[in-house]
């Protein structure tokens, strides 16, 4: 059991290190004031990274599904967790696979503008 664990760790530890990056959260404030806000009334949010070399003037832009509510209780309910609002949202998001910088996990995108948008 314990050569299991210590496998995952390991195999986690080197996925995390070499494909991934965290990505700092970017908070719109100016944003609420053109009435561009959460279900909770917070300034929407993003994570972005910037690209380099010759990436530096393309895009990769990722949008979070399911941001839909199909009636007032979904919403209701959705305001008060990351979906919601940007006050539940991580300071950090992991950037991995498409949103990778290593150019041997993602060749084609590793150094363009990449941002994830909830």
């Amino acid at each position: 059991m314990m050569t299991t664990f210590l496998f995952f760790f390991s195999f986690f530890v080197e996925f995390i290190t070499t494909e991934s990056q965290f990505v700092d959260i970017t908070i719109l404030q100016s944003a609420v004031a053109k009435g561009a806000v959460c279900l909770d009334g917070t300034p929407p949010a993003y994570h972005l990274d910037r690209g380099s070399g010759t990436g530096v003037n393309n895009w990769v832009i990722s949008i979070e599904g399911g941001g839909w509510c199909q009636h007032v209780n979904q919403c209701f309910v959705r305001k008060n967790t990351n979906s919601g609002s940007s006050a539940k949202m991580a300071s950090q998001f992991l950037f991995n696979g498409i949103l990778s910088t290593d150019s041997k996990f993602n060749p084609e995108f590793y150094n363009w503008n990449r941002v994830y948008v909830r």
